[in-house]
């Protein structure tokens, strides 16, 4: 009886279309499942592991930049203490959930690191999501207001300009500047100079501020009211300075007297301000940018790794392997067998 199953399987193999029937051609397309599986847990490792080195720089170079802001001179005077510490207190909350990333590519079968994790890149993902969205409309607005000379802005102009205003105010009142003219003759409330002798000069009492004053100088106020283009400078100067949608004036009859204001030197300079400030929001915008879709493709990692991922099967053993060696030669599977079952060979 044996011996008549196993002849007829030998003349069915010998047909030209048993192939067909033949379970092994159903193999390929597992095999390229089983491939597909094994890259996707390979990339979302590969992310889950790679992010958890980024979340690990940069809580500390956020810890970094906190404590300088507390130890430098020039730092304190900027940032606030509780700033500061606000800074520290987020670079270390940071540190602490690159701990579970590590926990998570170390053992993968722990399904509760791989869900804080996970739970953390959507938050950074939406936040990342909705800071690219701010950084686009405040990089438009701050075009948009340069365009219009900084007159009669509203809106999201406006947001961006009272921006550039707290920084400039800020600078001019720790730089403790003054403009002087070409006679070295500044404007003060009890000796109001009128004579306007371009070319003009920022200078600072605070010499931590040397650098700022000398760039400003350089890129723009000595230049500014020349002879060649004194009636454009000076009308585009009267137009920003006068207009009050954004930053009332100080009344001051002579150039010299508005420049020795903090929106006077901003008007003066108002596109070299503007541009500054845009090359970082161009930066800022597409870096933000990169994250989201960085901190998204990682949710998505965690989120396969999570739900869909299965274990690697155990290897077989050598004796697993001699028991199934006669079923594969016939395109069979093998019964399954008990724990502590004799395996014999048919």
């Amino acid at each position: 009886f044996l011996f008549a199953r196993r002849g007829r399987r030998a003349l069915l193999s010998l047909h030209p279309l048993a192939f067909l029937a033949s379970p092994s051609s159903a193999a390929p397309p597992l095999a390229h499942m089983g491939c597909c599986a094994d890259l996707f847990r390979c990339s979302s490792l590969s992310l889950l592991l790679i992010s958890a080195l980024f979340y690990t720089l940069l809580g500390a170079g956020i810890v970094t930049l906190g404590v300088l802001a507390l130890t430098l001179p020039w730092a304190k005077i900027i940032v606030p203490d509780w700033y500061a510490g606000v800074t520290i207190g987020v670079g270390a909350l940071i540190l602490f959930v690159a701990l579970f990333g590590y926990l998570a590519f170390c053992r993968k079968k722990n399904k509760c690191s791989i869900s804080i994790y996970m739970l953390f890149c959507l938050l950074l993902c939406c936040t990342t999501v909705a800071s690219t969205v701010v950084l686009f409309r405040y990089s438009d607005a701050l075009h948009l207001a340069k365009e219009s000379k900084f007159v009669n802005v509203t809106d999201w102009q406006r947001e961006a300009s009272e921006s550039l205003k707290e920084g400039v105010e800020e600078i001019w009142e720790e730089c403790g500047a003054s403009v002087y003219n070409s006679d070295s003759v500044t404007y003060t409330d009890e000796f109001q100079v009128d004579a306007d002798t371009p070319p003009y000069e920022l200078r600072c009492t605070n010499s931590d501020f040397d650098d700022v004053a000398e760039s400003i100088n350089d890129q723009c106020l000595e230049a500014a009211f020349n002879d060649e283009n004194f009636d454009e400078d000076n009308t585009d100067f009267l137009e920003c300075y006068t207009s009050s949608s954004w930053w009332a004036p100080e009344a001051r009859s002579s150039t010299l007297g508005k420049l020795n204001t903090p929106k006077g030197v901003f008007c003066a300079c108002y596109e070299e301000f503007a541009d500054f400030v845009d090359a970082y929001f161009f930066v800022g915008k597409w870096v933000s940018f990169g994250f989201a879709v960085f901190f998204g493709l990682t949710f998505l990692g965690c989120c396969y790794l999570c739900c869909c991922s299965k274990p690697a099967a155990p290897a077989r053993t050598s004796q697993q392997e001699y028991a199934q060696q006669p079923y594969a030669q016939h395109g069979q599977q093998p019964p399954p067998q008990q724990k502590g079952a004799t395996i014999l060979r048919p």
